[in-house]
């Protein structure tokens, strides 16, 4: 797989929670990062897609 079917990949399988917490996908983030599968900005990016897909909803 190249990276750009993996950002792809991963983007939609985040905006579509399918992990159950945003630790999960930016652990399988981290895997393509670390086996320089996906660059620097790619993982920035999907980790803050990460982080605002999963942020939890406060409730007042």
């Amino acid at each position: 797989m190249n990276n750009t079917v993996i950002v792809k990949l991963m983007t939609n399988l985040i905006e579509k929670k399918f992990y159950n917490t945003k630790d999960e996908a930016v652990a399988k983030l981290d895997v393509y990062f670390a086996m320089n599968r996906i660059s620097e900005e790619e993982y920035a990016t999907l980790t803050l897609l990460a982080e605002t897909t999963y942020a939890e909803v406060q409730t007042v």
